[in-house]
């Protein structure tokens, strides 16, 4: 389709601009990847949330959006699918490799873990439950942290070159995980689940998160002109609308005003939904405005005077 075609035309012209933004992880197909690193993230999450509070349905829900909603968008966003493969063949050297690996060892184990729960035959083989427990674990672990290092070892675009991006992924990852399990309780009741826990969890994070942005902005600001210029696109220019409203608002102000007013009181189901969607609104922009703001590394002309 048109609306997902890549935009030449515009990366074309890009190269005459000496602070030239990246478009093939952001615009039209783009953001197909988006969607699936974002989808990864929360499903990994998902798993991790729902094994610590042994939840049956999470740990399904999380294979569902890995396996279906992840790997759906990032075959979409491939230009020839059906070549996938051969981004396993890189794992000593690829973040990409290694994501895909991980996405590979998880989904059948993690799908084998949840069969021998569900179906209460978890325990009757220790050594088999050690080694599918293990893998799945392993699997979820490396889905969790490639996407970080894919864009932390990406030089090219300095904004991205941070070693906080990576604990920044996987923090919202968890946050992510645990905004699933909530939405998922508000939909259909807690049932034997520890719901102050989970909740005690998301609330952390969330301010564990917003700690973190802050971080990561402190050393982008000051990281090159590169860098300088997606920070302040971030803050003050083409990226701010959505930094401010989805990141800013709905990923961190809204899950942390009703994550206090939870505890001191009582959020009812309706309330737990909003929380849970906001933060996973949140979730996605963190990952949209830090490929929205990727500027590469001039390489023509002289270096632009510092923005303003």
């Amino acid at each position: 389709m048109k609306i997902l075609a890549d935009p030449f035309d515009k990366i074309h012209e890009d190269l005459w601009n000496p602070l030239r933004p990246q478009r093939e992880w952001i615009e039209k197909r783009g953001l197909l990847l988006v969607l699936g690193h974002f989808f990864s993230g929360i499903g990994a999450g998902t798993w991790f949330i729902s094994w610590l509070n042994d939840y049956i349905p999470g740990l399904v829900i999380s294979i569902l959006v890995v396996a279906i909603a992840s790997g759906g968008a990032h075959l979409a966003f491939l230009g020839h699918p059906l070549r996938f493969w051969r981004m396993v063949t890189c794992p000593q050297s690829s973040w990409i490799s290694r994501g895909l690996i991980s996405m590979g060892v998880f989904i059948p184990f993690a799908t084998l873990h949840a069969f021998l729960k569900g179906f209460d035959l978890w325990g009757r083989s220790p050594v088999i439950d050690g080694v599918v427990f293990s893998l799945a674990f392993l699997g979820m672990a490396g889905i969790m942290a490639y996407k970080g290092f894919v864009y932390a070892v990406s030089r090219a675009i300095p904004f991205w070159n941070n070693p906080i991006l990576p604990f920044l992924y996987i923090a919202y990852a968890l946050r992510g995980g645990a905004a699933v399990v909530l939405l998922a309780i508000a939909i259909a009741g807690t049932g034997s689940l520890d719901i102050r826990f989970v909740e005690l969890v998301k609330f952390w994070v969330v301010v564990s998160t917003g700690v973190l942005i802050l971080l990561y902005l402190s050393v982008t600001l000051n990281g090159g002109i590169a860098a300088n210029r997606s920070t302040l696109e971030l803050l003050f220019g083409r990226v701010s609308l959505a930094f401010y409203v989805g990141l800013v608002l709905a990923g961190l102000l809204i899950p942390i005003a009703l994550g206090i007013w939870g505890y001191f009181g009582e959020l009812g189901r309706p309330l737990l939904a909003l929380i849970s969607i906001s933060s996973l609104i949140g979730d996605f922009y963190v990952k949209y405005c830090i490929n929205k703001a990727g500027i590469y590394v001039p390489i023509i002309g002289q270096f632009p005077s510092k923005a303003r």
